[in-house]
């Protein structure tokens, strides 16, 4: 009895380690393929990113694809669910039937392979139902009702796309809002013959009051003050309603770095559709007032460099920004922090620049900026400068100065700046290179590489004296700068360079 029972314990040591020893060999024949390959073809309607955003199964990446790296093992791996790629098929259908293709036949191509499977989706769209007439009632009533029905995403001889009829409406919605409509509704409506392939769609409008802004609440504000939030809001009491002005109000709150959440809608909880006073609620939360920026690197013309600088934010109420920032260059080479380091490989290509290197590079600017000045769209800054800067064995320049800016956004959210800049310097250079580079007669515009398209350009003029060494009388400019995204400018303008006209 006692010898069965030792020979039982035996064998159930011996299936329990011959499954672990198993359960590895079959984990890896129930892996699922990765997926090296999907791909769409026949669509012509629908481009393929949308195709690919509405599934569920998506491609491996690139290095995981590729027959010429994938060995490497780098790249994600998607791996291969049929249950879900079954779904894409309806899913795919679905879409089609609802852009108006309700005769579309989805099929897929499967290579199996024992690690990997490719993928290929054929779509036939054939013939889809198209919009044979686009009836808007309830606009007769409203001003130029042109305006609020022209170039409607979904136009009568298009395909019967369901998305696209959505968006009309909404686009009707969101066009009337602005106009003062803050109740409009449209209602969709369509009658579509399938064996015909025609369908008759109707939008049916119904603007509500036209109403204008009532009281506004500020909420959240604890350091700002709720006068500085209302000063930055583009629309007043008394105003035509516009959820444009909504939208533009909330994103001057956002451009001050005060808030780190700010969102302007309509006061629901005293709102009423039959009123003609819309009630404005102001949600914001503060950020932080103070930062602190640092910064350390090194440039073969710079040698080493620091940079650092101090934000104020709400400095002494009013919303304003104060700044402080420094660079400072040529650490190690230039005086009074010259280490000798163009004498190694450190530093060793500026070793035969005794002009621009023989003194470090510096820049301190205090400024200030005043949000809303005068306006919801104006900013003022005021700025206090000193530098010195240089070019490479050419010159070196040293100037103090101040400048006064004022920067708006225009309604169509084009940037305009308007800058007096007054500086008194001088210039060091030998004889050569200032006859040759800083006193030629020229006058030419040119635009940074940082992508600023400029208009009209800035223009300087000036008095210099002495060619080895002198100084400037105060020197003025006007600066009027247009930075339009037509001219593939950023939205936060980058700066542009200008060659002075100046006279030997």
């Amino acid at each position: 009895m006692r010898l069965g029972r030792i020979g039982l314990n035996r064998l159930v040591a011996s299936a329990l380690a011959g499954l672990v020893l198993y359960t590895p060999t079959l984990s890896a024949q129930e892996a699922p393929p990765v997926i090296r390959q999907l791909k769409f073809e026949g669509n012509r309607a629908i481009d393929e990113l949308t195709l690919r955003a509405v599934i569920g199964t998506t491609n491996s990446s690139w290095f995981a694809r590729s027959g010429l790296v994938r060995w490497i093992g780098l790249g994600e791996k998607r791996y291969f669910d049929e249950r879900e790629f079954q779904r894409d098929v309806l899913r795919l259908t679905l879409l089609y039937r609802k852009s108006g293709y309700l005769d579309v036949a989805v099929d897929t191509l499967v290579v199996r392979k024992p690690q990997d499977i490719y993928l290929t989706v054929r779509i036939a769209e054939n013939e889809p139902v198209r919009v044979i007439a686009l009836d808007l009632v309830g606009l007769d009533t409203l001003p130029e009702p042109r305006r609020i029905t022209q170039d409607l995403p979904l136009r009568v001889g298009d395909p019967f796309n369901r998305f696209l009829m959505q968006a009309s409406a909404d686009t009707i919605v969101r066009r009337l809002q602005d106009r003062g409509y803050p109740s409009a509704e449209v209602f969709q409506n369509f009658d579509m013959d399938k064996a015909a392939r025609t369908a008759r769609v109707g939008l049916d409008v119904y603007p509500g009051l036209r109403s204008t802004v009532g009281s506004v609440r500020v909420t959240g504000t604890r350091a700002v003050d709720s006068s500085v939030v209302l000063s930055l809001l583009a629309t007043r009491q008394g105003n035509p309603f516009s959820q444009n002005d909504l939208f533009r109000s909330q994103r001057n709150l956002y451009q001050t770095e005060l808030f780190s959440f700010a969102a302007v809608g309509i006061d629901s909880g005293d709102f009423s559709a039959d009123v003609a006073s819309v009630p404005l609620l102001v949600q914001v939360s503060e950020g932080r007032f103070h930062k602190v920026r640092t910064g350390v690197g090194f440039g073969t013309d710079d040698c080493f460099r620091l940079g650092a600088g101090w934000t104020a934010r709400n400095f002494l109420g009013g919303g304003q920004v104060f700044d402080i920032s420094g660079r400072i260059s040529k650490l190690g080479v230039g005086s009074p922090f010259d280490w000798n380091l163009q004498e190694n490989v450190v530093c060793g290509a500026l070793k035969e620049d005794s002009i621009a290197s023989a003194k470090v590079n510096y820049n301190t600017t205090f400024s200030l900026r005043r949000p809303a000045f005068l306006s919801p769209q104006n900013t003022a800054t005021v700025a206090l400068f000193a530098e010195r800067r240089s070019s490479f064995n050419v010159y070196r320049r040293e100037e103090v100065g101040f400048s006064v800016g004022l920067s708006r956004e225009t309604r169509a959210r084009i940037p305009l700046n308007f800058t007096y800049r007054l500086a008194d310097g001088q210039t060091e250079a030998n004889a050569a290179n200032f006859c040759a580079f800083l006193t030629r007669v020229s006058l030419r515009t040119s635009t940074n590489s940082r992508s600023a398209g400029s208009w009209p350009p800035s223009q300087r003029r000036r008095r210099r004296h002495a060619p080895i060494t002198h100084s400037t009388h105060p020197a003025g400019s006007w600066r009027a700068e247009s930075l339009p995204t037509v001219l593939a400018s950023s939205v936060r303008p980058h700066n542009s360079n200008s060659t002075d006209s100046s006279v030997m």
